[in-house]
């Protein structure tokens, strides 16, 4: 029987900074409760290894922090008069958005989740065998390896203002992008390929019932 609990703990707060732009600190607490844990070691007379199982209450809890930082930047163009006057004006809404989030290395021996033993191989030479406490735990066990994500983005949104007879104001407003986005992210923590893919993705309103993504 596999039985355990789980508890998710997000916190963030925005502020407001010189009323142009927005800082969002957050933490994110996860703490997960078992009732048994594994230890692991190896026999040298038997030459096989040898679990012991240990039935307590046990937490097992990680957690992750972050901070963004972002704004809007808006445009606004009127087109020329050759195109007509049913157009009044074209916004576009940039949101450029930055932010660090990270965690550190909760496979190491501070936090107690991971064990090790040695053993000898077929060659007769000592090797390091690493294992979790908690194997067959419901809800897993933290990661190994700490990290350190820097991530930048940058979303836009275009929308034309017309003339409308059908409108009370005698105008309304057509969305030309929804949403067109271009995000990367940097990997303090990773050896190599630091960078990461360059993602974009876009997002039009063909219809009031109808998105394209």
């Amino acid at each position: 029987w596999r039985n355990g609990m789980k508890h998710t703990v997000p916190v963030s707060a925005t502020f407001n900074l010189f009323n142009v732009l927005n800082l969002t600190p957050s933490v994110t607490v996860t703490d997960r409760m078992y009732t048994s844990k594994v230890r692991r070691q190896w026999d040298p007379n038997a030459s096989v290894e040898v679990c012991d199982t240990s039935y307590s209450f046990y937490n097992v809890w990680d957690f992750q922090a972050g901070i963004s930082l972002d704004t809007k930047i808006y445009g606004f163009f009127k087109p020329w008069k050759i195109f007509g006057d049913r157009v009044k004006m074209i916004r576009h809404v940039l949101t450029p958005t930055v932010s660090f989030s990270g965690a550190p290395d909760f496979g190491s021996k501070f936090f107690g989740y991971y064990g090790s033993y040695q053993y000898p191989d077929a060659n007769g030479q000592m090797q390091t065998r690493e294992y979790s406490y908690y194997p067959n735990a419901l809800f897993g066990v933290p990661g190994r390896g700490k990290s350190g994500t820097l991530s930048v983005s940058l979303a836009n949104n275009v929308e034309m203002k017309v003339k409308s007879d059908n409108d009370s104001i005698g105008e309304k407003k057509i969305s030309l992008i929804e949403n067109f986005s271009i995000s990367q992210s940097y990997n303090f923590a990773a050896d190599s390929l630091n960078w990461s893919n360059i993602n974009t993705s876009l997002l039009l309103r063909l219809t009031r019932n109808f998105n394209l993504n």
